[in-house]
């Protein structure tokens, strides 16, 4: 028990003396971190040229104000997609897609346990990804900001991402393919979501380098989609 008070004590001796010290800093009769109101001022003691000041104001957002835009970026060896806010390039949120992602308990509730399984192959988990080249729905060629799919590169996934709720709420697995990485582009209302193939692969896994020309072929999958099956 004293020792765990003696601990406090000195926590609260620390902390004082660092009050001291920043009072002494704002009190100007020491020099230290400038406390100024003055732009220009900050700017000096901070050694920023006028190009830093404006490409910090042109990203700057203030509280309570949304971005103008949102960026669906790929979160590669992740496994999730990003979402980021444009210009103030906030991590809004991590969307959980091929990978666990325990501090929103993604992939731990029943639920989402079932879309992850959706992505296994051959009787194999699959609960790591390299996501890749994420597109948004379409309507008459336009964003309709619906859906996004991303594919996944390294064992040739897609998944389909409700932009109404920002949750994954399919995976699957290319039969066909060992890996993509053509993104996963759609036609102009959105009917097909299309899978391009990075490699040359044969399609049973596996042929010698000597059978080349009869064995191995680049793949594009077609994938039809129908909204209605997400209501």
């Amino acid at each position: 028990m004293k020792r765990h008070t003696l601990r406090g004590l000195t926590g609260l001796a620390l902390v004082a003396l660092l009050l001291i010290g920043l009072i002494g800093c704002q009190g100007g009769g020491q020099t230290g971190a400038v406390v100024s109101e003055d732009p220009m001022e900050i700017a000096r003691a901070r050694g920023l040229s006028p190009a830093d000041v404006v490409a910090a104001v042109k990203t700057y957002q203030p509280t309570g104000t949304y971005d103008e835009y949102i960026m669906f970026a790929s979160g590669g060896h992740s496994g999730q997609v990003l979402v980021i806010g444009i210009p103030s390039m906030r991590l809004l949120k991590v969307i959980g897609v091929f990978t666990p992602e325990p501090w929103q308990g993604w992939g731990f509730s029943k639920e989402t346990k079932e879309v992850l399984a959706q992505g296994n192959y051959d009787g194999k988990e699959l609960t790591w990804g390299d996501v890749h080249h994420p597109a948004l729905s379409e309507t008459n060629g336009d964003y309709d900001g619906q859906f996004l799919f991303v594919n996944e590169k390294a064992n040739s996934r897609v998944a389909v991402i409700d932009l109404r709720d920002f949750e994954t709420k399919q995976i699957v697995k290319n039969p066909l393919s060992l890996s993509d990485h053509g993104g996963t582009f759609v036609t102009p209302n959105t009917e097909w979501v299309i899978e391009g193939g990075q490699y040359a692969a044969p399609f049973e896994g596996y042929a010698p380098l000597d059978q080349y020309k009869e064995k191995y072929r680049g793949l594009v999958t077609f994938w039809k989609f129908d909204r209605g099956a997400f209501p």
